[in-house]
């Protein structure tokens, strides 16, 4: 099994967040949408690993979903 990275995991939610916004959820549900997902693939175990383990997680949090979706991180 491949080791799941902090970059990996922002990048999945980060997806799955924009998906979420588009069809109408708020920005928090979108959020635990997406690590709920995540948690689903990767495992929660690896994920809760990885977000204990990141420097500066909400920055790095941020700057994925501006770039992904930055019509919903702007409002």
């Amino acid at each position: 099994m491949i080791e799941l990275t902090l970059l990996t995991l922002l990048n999945f939610v980060g997806d799955n967040f924009c998906e979420y916004r588009n069809v109408g959820h708020d920005n928090y549900k979108s959020l635990l949408l997406s690590y709920s997902d995540a948690s689903e693939k990767f495992g929660p175990l690896e994920v809760k690993k990885v977000i204990e383990k990141s420097e500066n997680f909400k920055v790095a949090a941020i700057a994925i979903a501006a770039v992904k979706c930055p019509q919903h991180i702007m409002e």
